[in-house]
């Protein structure tokens, strides 16, 4: 758990540094939305690949070498002289994120058999998503105290932890040998969405952003087309025939746009408007955290009240509206502080009931499905902080777009009727023993 905690943090931890950073480094626009958003997109398109790895290396050999690559990013990226070399050091914490979080996942599957693996699942999920905004706090103070490189050199102290902690746990998962095959597909659309992204923060320059927009797509069909023909696809389709399971994933990815991009910019333009101090920033921040742990309290008291699906439908409308008090005053103190009190409650909704249903009645596909639900959640982190840089030109109300397809997402969530689901039956060949 200390691991994703460093992981989730590591998504908003340099977003109140950015002011320092990008004059330390003479950052550009589009350099700054690299470190921020390089960081989520790597981790979230090379996580099935890490897991499918993980699968066949062993899970605590890969979480040991997902730590170990972290940490020595996180050196790397505390001494960078130049920007080039803090984006790469942001890659390659990415890269050590994708190795660590499928084999958290596996050996907690492992911790918790039976009945408790949900509920296990819901508080991975919600390590995930409030590290987040813990991630600003502690930001806060480390830039005012230290700096902005103290934000990358605190990874150390999470790495050192976390490798004992490793060490010493008690879980237990056979590598599966047969499953390595095919990870470069992870590759394959990592290089896809990459070039989408890059097109987004180009896309003042409509003849590179386009050439940029249609290499990427081209990239991602060609993952999507040979990985459906593969005989253990990296995404197993079936996995989306049941309804609940793609409220599920579309929920966690435009959770992912929507939370990181507005940490970003709400912690930018309470510095840059209002004067206040990284650590006063950090401390607003904590009425994120706070709703949260209300609407938990809440959802506790009504339990049963509403279906998962519902739940989720629930809190992407809260978040939504969340988003339309932010276009409507995205510089205004209290809009701010209202739009994370909406955004933490409806968290404290899609979190745990996306991050349960998505692993539910999924049989033999149970780790991929996670896998699958932490990907686009990364993936919807890198759009959202792309997505300014994009309407930039055009207008500084990106989060009314944001707030479009969230309460359309909600309506869809709301509509879903009730359905008995079956467990997905395994379709794959025993392999022989050897």
């Amino acid at each position: 758990m200390t691991a994703q905690l460093m992981v989730g943090v590591d998504a908003t931890i340099l977003a109140l540094a950015i002011p320092g950073m990008t004059a330390d480094l003479q950052l550009s626009t589009e350099a700054v939305a690299w470190v921020m958003a390089g960081y989520v997109l790597v981790a979230g398109a090379l996580m099935i690949a890490g897991g499918r790895i993980a699968q066949a290396a062993g899970y605590a050999r890969m979480m040991t070498l997902g730590l170990v690559t972290f940490g020595l990013a996180s050196a790397v990226g505390g001494a960078a002289d130049a920007g080039w070399i803090l984006i790469g050091a942001r890659l390659a914490q990415g890269v050590g994120a994708a190795a660590m979080t499928p084999a958290a996942m596996a050996r907690l599957s492992a911790a918790f058999p039976g009945d408790d693996r949900a509920k296990a699942y819901g508080i991975f999920g919600m390590i995930m998503g409030s590290g987040t905004a813990i991630g600003l706090l502690f930001g806060g103070v480390l830039t005012q105290v230290s700096g902005w490189r103290a934000c990358m050199y605190v990874n150390l102290v999470f790495v050192a932890i976390s490798l004992v902690l490793s060490a010493f746990a008690r879980d237990r998962v056979e590598p599966s040998p047969g499953h390595g095959r095919g990870w470069w597909g992870g590759v394959v659309l990592g290089v896809g969405v990459a070039l989408v992204i890059q097109a987004l923060t180009v896309v003042d320059t409509p003849g590179p952003a386009a050439a940029l927009a249609l290499a990427g797509i081209a990239v991602v069909g060609l993952f999507a087309a040979t990985d459906r023909r593969a005989a253990t696809p990296m995404i197993p389709v079936v996995l989306f025939q049941n309804a609940t399971r793609r409220i599920a994933y579309y929920a966690l990815f435009l959770w992912g746009i929507a939370t990181i991009a507005t940490f970003v910019a709400a912690s930018g333009s309470l510095q840059r408007e209002h004067h206040l101090a990284p650590l006063a920033v950090g401390a607003l921040f904590l009425i994120y955290p706070a709703a949260v742990q209300i609407g938990l309290a809440i959802a506790r008291r009504l339990c049963g009240t509403l279906s998962p699906v519902r739940s989720i439908g629930l809190g992407l409308a809260l978040i939504g509206v969340g988003q339309a008090v932010l276009a409507l005053s995205p510089d205004g103190v209290a809009a701010i502080l209202a739009a994370l009190g909406l955004m933490g409650l409806g968290t404290s909704q899609v979190m745990p009931n996306a991050n349960s249903a998505m692993n539910q009645d999924a049989g033999p596909h149970a780790g991929v499905a996670g896998a699958v639900g932490t990907t686009l959640q990364q993936l919807g982190g890198s759009f959202g902080l792309a997505i300014p840089v994009a309407f930039a030109a055009w207008t500084t109300h990106a989060a009314s777009v944001t707030a479009l397809l969230l309460l359309s997402a909600s309506l869809l969530a709301l509509r879903q009727p009730q359905v008995t689901t079956t467990p997905i039956a395994s379709t794959e060949p025993k392999e022989a023993s050897a």
